[in-house]
């Protein structure tokens, strides 16, 4: 099924404001993994349980999948559990703010990660937290719009960026024929993307994007999810 939507904004930078009942955040939440995938191994047998879990959830969309994701990590890893939800559309973060069931754990901000400027508000978060890093930052579904909206090399930033701030990364990249998809939409809209024909990762943008974690950023993959429905799979790197 094709997500419709006549907001040309949404159609060039994935921020649908009726994404969800395209794509199930319940069925999503299924694959993710257990407690061991996302704790690190513990020196020494220290307990980590009365410390908070920190997540950055890059792209939170107007926060369904934030909220059943705090409500599933707290369940399994037996602690509390802080999520900072950030997305690049006001409307989006302002229908996740009214529609936050926890809002003592669960928090929102408007912002757009390769801003600087923008993005101060989560170094914020982080230093009032006393955060080196997030214990796991989350890209579900945003990778191919950095790709599409900022080349190669803005997703490449994009990756080191948050590479560099957690400890766990997690990414759902959508493949190719996610961007054809998304191409065709844009035009229907009357625009294009100016990059589309540029990009050198493309029919295996997937596996690009695994390559540059592993052998450049040094991380390696932990787990990896069955596809959704959609026929992308959450996968796990430290």
């Amino acid at each position: 099924m094709e997500i419709r939507n006549n907001d040309p904004g949404a159609v060039q930078y994935g921020n649908f404001f009726n994404y969800y009942q395209f794509s199930s955040a319940a069925e999503r939440v299924k694959l993710l993994p257990d407690a061991d995938i996302w704790l690190p191994a513990l020196e020494n047998g220290e307990s980590q349980r009365d410390k908070p879990y920190f997540i950055l959830d890059v792209g939170c969309n107007c926060g369904v999948l934030t909220q059943l994701m705090h409500k599933y990590l707290e369940e399994r890893l037996r602690r509390s559990v802080k999520v900072l939800g950030v997305d690049i559309d006001p409307r989006l973060i302002q229908r996740a703010t009214e529609e936050n069931e926890s809002p003592e754990d669960v928090s929102y901000a408007c912002v757009d990660v390769l801003d600087d400027g923008a993005f101060e508000s989560v170094k914020t978060y982080m230093k009032v937290n006393n955060l080196q890093k997030f214990d796991a930052i989350c890209c579900y579904s945003i990778t191919m719009w950095i790709h599409l909206n900022h080349h190669d090399q803005g997703l490449r930033f994009f990756l080191q960026k948050l590479s560099n701030l957690a400890e766990l990364l997690v990414v759902e990249p959508q493949p190719w024929k996610c961007y054809q998809k998304a191409e065709r939409r844009l035009k229907k809209a009357g625009e294009i993307f100016p990059l589309f024909l540029e990009l050198k990762w493309r029919s295996d943008v997937d596996l690009q994007i695994q390559k540059y974690l592993e052998e450049s950023l040094d991380r390696r993959k932990i787990f990896e999810s069955a596809p959704t429905k959609w026929q992308r799979k959450i996968c796990f790197y430290r």
